[in-house]
């Protein structure tokens, strides 16, 4: 092949759809461009046959017909309005904005290479979200086979055994033999309303003398905890270990689906990600609690080696964190003894998230009950969070920088003295004060009284929506940072200093997503606290199209993809994991995917601002 013919399909093979062709294919394609040499001005597209055209070098503007700006092209950009008999696109009219060469293949051309490859005709006419799900789908890998990181809906083996409110002990006793289960299920319609274990009916009932006519509405646990069925199944067994619990009701959006017990999680001890937990929850000290704290990046390791996605990943990194966090509580409370009130210790940030990384800093806090005396009580709590702080230290999860830890009374509350708080934040917002909710409302609970937190979590789905001020301010601190695009949809890096060259994945991809993610949420008074729950919840609400949140939901995961598969790579060679990717060593369609990704969080930062614009907190 002649040099430049080798040169247009080196060009070519670099940009989708048609970095899929194989190289017989490109030979093919490269010898069926026509070039054409645009000087600056040159209407756009040039007249004649080619009905797709690709920028080789320069830049095009195409305006809509009232003259409005509607896209700019640049290198490794194509036009294919000609193709598509529906498109707006068909009608818009552009220019050379500088000395521009396009290759071009005609209609007829381009229709038989569809032929050739119908496979890279689908890819060719798919939109940017489709485009960004077809990259996510096709970076999974193994189907995961740890039962510890399975998802619940995996292993789930049977039908939940259900019994009504009005069924009395000897009926349901009766039921739980006849089925050889441990635990009864208690329905109200399609509701779940509680649950009844065998160790109930011998405690609550025959150890309290109660008759065999009692309906189980008297000895049931109201209200059971639940978990989703996307919920990893290492996760479940700390939620029970953590919460005294056997048995935890699997629902989707309020559905029961089925129910699972530790002793169906225990059969798979051997299993790394159950064996860590469970090696955690019987750990004797904190000598102990370092040492299994350090199989964390090995383990992580393991997991990324054999397929398991990146949002998996970071549940086990936040689960285990969770089981650190509790079993030092443990700890501490058999030091000092019982707490004198009750209180929960919640995680917030990427934690309460469950979308924690490996060296993380802490993000933690106290919420007390509103019995809390400070003049006897304070010392106790002082003294149990900075012990707890300084064990996860100790464990690898860095001391915050900024102080914001239970190990600081700032962060130690009342329930109440956290209610006015989180309505300071929301009425009497400023700038700071939005930042503090940004990191706060995503908090959960991990250890302690659930009580504590449902409360403020419904306050801030009730509350929030209604105060645009403080949405202002979210959008003015979460959507500052532009995506790294150039004016023609170049990548932008860094350019100077250690990560020159490089882009920040988490600063400018993960973190604009996270704080869109919020954002709609919280105006939509949802109580997800995850990103990805989060986008598929509010997705098709008042302010996020459908596509919009399919969109950025397939971001975030290719976004978080490889980020996993480069810090996998550090960690193989023995460094410190980080957020910093090379364009340069990424193949093409990976600099396309970043490129379509940055693109759809400038579209969606946009959209914010124009519903909630900075004039409303001048």
């Amino acid at each position: 092949m002649h040099d430049e013919l080798a040169e247009i399909r080196d060009f070519v093979a670099e940009y989708p759809p048609f970095d899929g062709l194989d190289p017989a294919g490109l030979d093919k394609f490269a010898r069926r461009l026509v070039i054409r040499y645009l000087r600056r001005g040159t209407p756009f597209p040039p007249p004649g046959q080619p009905a797709l055209w690709l920028i080789r070098q320069g830049a095009v503007e195409l305006r809509q017909a009232d003259g409005q700006l509607a896209r700019r092209l640049g290198e490794g950009d194509h036009h294919d309005a000609a193709c598509l008999a529906d498109s707006p696109e068909r009608h818009w009219l552009g220019h050379a904005s500088e000395d521009t060469l396009v290759y071009g293949l005609p209609k007829s051309e381009l229709e038989t290479l569809w032929a050739e490859y119908p496979d890279l005709h689908r890819r060719a006419i798919e939109d940017l979200g489709q485009r960004l799900r077809h990259s996510r789908l096709a970076t999974r890998q193994a189907p995961e086979r740890d039962t510890g990181s399975l998802p619940l809906a995996n292993l789930i083996g049977r039908p939940p055994v259900c019994a009504r409110p009005e069924t009395t002990v000897r009926a349901a006793a009766e039921l739980m033999t006849r089925e050889r289960v441990s635990a009864l299920l208690i329905v109200d319609g399609e509701q779940l309303c509680g649950i009844v274990t065998d160790r109930d009916l011998r405690s609550r009932c025959l150890a309290a003398g109660l008759p065999e006519s009692t309906p189980l509405a008297t000895v049931m646990t109201p209200d059971p905890l639940t978990l989703p069925p996307e919920a990893p199944g290492f996760e479940a067994l700390l939620t029970m270990t953590g919460r005294g619990i056997h048995h935890l009701p699997v629902t989707h959006h309020g559905r029961l689906l089925g129910l699972i017990s530790s002793t169906d999680l225990l059969r798979a001890q051997g299993i790394s990600s159950v064996h860590l937990a469970d090696r955690i929850r019987r750990a004797a000290d904190l000598g102990q609690l370092a040492v299994l704290a350090g199989e964390l990046p090995e383990l992580w390791l393991n997991l990324a080696r054999r397929g398991d996605n990146a949002s998996i990943l970071g549940r086990v990194v936040s689960s285990i964190g969770d089981a650190l966090a509790s079993r030092l509580l443990a700890l501490a409370e058999a030091r000092h003894g019982p707490p004198p009130v009750p209180y929960a210790w919640i995680a917030y940030g990427s934690q309460g998230r469950q979308e924690l990384t490996l060296h993380s800093d802490q993000d933690n806090a106290l919420i007390l009950a509103d019995s809390f005396d400070p003049s006897r009580h304070a010392g106790y709590f002082a003294e149990l969070a900075s012990e707890v702080c300084a064990g996860l230290a100790a464990c690898g999860f860095m001391l915050c920088p900024g102080a914001m830890m239970a190990s600081h009374g700032e962060w130690r509350k009342t329930a109440g003295g956290w209610r006015d708080t989180f309505a300071d934040w929301i009425i009497q917002t400023d700038p700071q004060k939005a930042r503090l909710a940004t990191n706060l409302f995503d908090f959960r609970v991990i250890h302690g009284d659930d009580s504590l937190g449902r409360p403020l979590r419904e306050q801030i789905s009730e509350q929030a929506p209604h105060h645009e001020t403080l949405f202002a301010h979210l959008v003015s601190n979460g959507c500052s940072t532009a995506p790294p695009l150039g004016f023609f949809r170049q990548l932008v890096v860094i350019n100077e200093g250690e990560h020159a060259g490089q882009l920040d994945l988490k600063r400018h991809g993960i973190l604009p997503i996270v704080d869109l993610a919020r954002i709609h949420a919280l105006a939509a008074g949802c109580p997800e606290t995850g990103t990805l729950a989060r986008l598929r919840a509010v997705a098709g609400s008042q302010l996020l199209s459908h596509d919009g949140g399919e969109t950025l939901a397939s971001a975030f995961e290719c976004l978080l993809a490889l980020r996993t598969r480069h810090q996998q790579e550090q960690l193989e060679q023995g460094l410190v994991p980080d957020n910093f990717a090379n364009p340069a060593q990424l193949s093409a369609s990976e600099r396309h995917n970043l490129r379509d990704i940055f693109a759809a969080i400038a579209t969606q930062q946009s959209a914010l601002r124009l519903a909630f614009p900075d004039t409303l907190i001048r």
